[in-house]
């Protein structure tokens, strides 16, 4: 919350800043994709195609900086008619005309800008490319890089952002021998097909906001030219200060806290919820999976409350539709339902245990019996539970420390989870005819059944956040405190949903009182496994806050 009240502070001060240059407010830039062929040598050859809708101005842009012992070669630029000329000397004085179909490179005290004439108003695409020499630095335990591929404090932001990273041989990347980390968005990085995939899940907004990704590489896959006298743990640990990889955060990494967030015998309060071919790049590259924001949009305004679980209580059916039309943004809801439904369903019992510590004093821990494995369908609870059999000492009782110190260690397992569950989800979908690729489906891709089923998810999000407002009684509390909160928890929405309760059963019962102990120990053991994992390096949610010391980025750029 913090982070996001000052990023609209420097947002509005930003607007401010830049209310008397009307290029900045009349141009745009909707969405810019990021090709990264990392080569043997560790050098990466790099594409950026930008979707823009320029009306005023000279020139694109794009400032290099901080490169270090970094070069920029093979700069190429293009757009759908074919290659633009180089001007050995760039000119940023020059007029429209001179600068049309023509690009070059300026030299600046912190590095380089990459510019190019607009050559025409109007909607169009272009295909910046160019080699950063020694991008991968090779360090004492791995071989990696920290880069910043879209600056900070661009005239022009864009809407959406991907960036790809791929090895040009083919080596398959994944969480075995590879991390990823990804820092100042609102987004995601995961491993996809075996190539590294990062994407804004919203706009960038604010001057500060940009995209950082740092790779870390097994020895072996590379052979990098440019060799660092020290380890990348040092350059974790300096890229993870501010960023929330570290913190206590929970689901989602919000920095929410539901209410009542005190829970007696913990004894202090839980913090909570944080050489490529041109025209190719320009016509096929790819995008972002996601779907048109303004029908989405649509369709959750004109969505009539629901009063059931969606899709039958199918955890993994609704996170993965959910997930795809932006009704949840982080996969570490998933794990936090699956565990509330375990609790629940009574497959884990909280357990309150004591221990001495220095100086003979009494310290409280919360950690969880497994008392039987879940006899309900399931791909989630059940290979979630399966996990924490192997986290837990023979006693079958799991302290949150051993579950995380586990998911650090085998940070492949809890993504492996997340994994399988989508695809449970999506074959679900499939198998109950929720999609059309048809024509006359698009742009949702939805069969009418599909788009029921997301107007009911949209319905039931919708009637939890103005539960209040309805103000029914008719719902047994049971299902309330439990059914409900476990998919208010899948939708990223739990927190404000126990204030909605709490506004219509304001006196407190056994069902209000397991809910609340349970929701925050939910938290608890999520970050105690997704969020270990994430921070080990096996993707997840971006951090807005960290990423420092970065290569390559600068301030600055789009057009002017």
């Amino acid at each position: 919350m913090v982070k996001r009240i000052i990023s609209s502070v420097l947002c509005a001060f930003l607007l401010l800043t830049v209310m008397g240059q009307a290029a900045w407010g009349a141009n745009k830039v909707s969405e810019i994709n990021v090709e990264v062929a990392i080569l043997d040598d560790g050098s990466a050859y790099i594409t950026q195609t930008w979707n823009c809708d320029f009306t005023e101005g000279t020139e694109g842009y794009i400032p290099i900086e901080n490169l270090g012992e970094m070069s920029i070669s093979d700069f190429l630029v293009s757009d759908i008619n074919g290659p633009y000329t180089y001007l050995e000397n760039w000119d940023v004085k020059a007029s429209f005309k001179e600068k049309a179909g023509k690009y070059g490179m300026v030299k600046t005290q912190k590095g380089y800008e990459l510019c190019w004439g607009i050559s025409e108003y109007g909607e169009k695409r272009y295909a910046i490319e160019y080699k950063i020499n020694k991008m991968v630095g090779g360090y004492k335990d791995f071989d990696g890089f920290n880069f910043q591929f879209i600056n900070s404090g661009m005239g022009t932001l864009p809407t959406d952002v991907t960036v790809k990273i791929t090895l040009q041989d083919g080596v398959v990347l994944d969480a075995n021998n590879a991390g990823i980390w990804a820092f100042g968005f609102d987004g995601q990085i995961n491993f996809e097909n075996g190539n590294v995939v990062a994407y804004t899940e919203s706009p960038l907004s604010s001057s500060t906001d940009s995209v950082i990704i740092m790779l870390q590489l097994n020895k072996g896959l590379l052979k990098p030219t440019r060799v660092v006298d020290k380890s990348f743990e040092e350059v974790k640990a300096e890229t993870f200060k501010g960023s929330d990889y570290d913190d206590k955060t929970g689901i989602g990494g919000s920095s929410s806290v539901p209410p009542e967030e005190e829970l007696g015998f913990f004894g202090w309060v839980v913090a909570l919820l944080f050489g490529a071919v041109p025209l190719f790049f320009i016509y096929y590259v790819p995008r972002r999976r996601g779907k048109p924001k303004k029908k989405v949009r649509t369709l959750y305004a004109n969505a009539d409350y629901f009063r059931e679980v969606p899709i039958a209580g199918n955890l993994e059916a609704t996170f993965v539709l959910a997930r795809d039309f932006s009704q949840t943004n982080d996969d570490g809801d998933l794990i936090g339902s699956a565990f509330l439904k375990l609790i629940n369903a009574g497959c884990l019992a909280p357990m309150n245990e004591k221990t001495v510590g220095l100086f003979g004093k009494e310290k409280e821990s919360i950690s969880l019996r497994l008392v039987h494995p879940p006899e309900f369908r399931g791909v989630t609870t059940k290979l979630l539970y399966d996990l924490l059999v192997l986290a837990s000492s023979n006693d079958q009782i799991l302290q949150e420390r051993e579950l995380e110190k586990y998911c650090k260690t085998n940070h492949t397992a809890v993504m492996l989870i997340i994994d399988a569950a989508k695809k449970d989800g999506s074959d679900t979908l499939i198998e109950i005819d929720s999609y059309d690729n048809s024509k006359q489906a698009k742009p949702l891709g939805l069969s009418q059944r599909g788009e029921k089923l997301l107007l009911n998810i949209m319905g039931f999000k919708k009637y939890l956040l103005e539960f209040s407002l309805i103000g029914e009684r008719s719902i047994a509390e049971s299902i309330i405190w439990q059914d409900y909160l476990t998919f208010a928890t899948l939708l990223g929405i739990a927190d404000k949903a126990i204030e909605q309760f709490e506004k219509v059963y304001p006196d407190a019962t056994q069902y209000s009182e397991n809910a609340h102990h349970y929701y925050l120990l939910t938290h608890r053991f999520t970050r105690a496994s997704y969020q270990a994992a994430r921070s080990a390096g096996s993707g997840g949610s971006s951090s807005f806050g960290g990423g420092g010391g970065f290569s390559g980025g600068g301030s600055g750029g789009g057009a002017r």
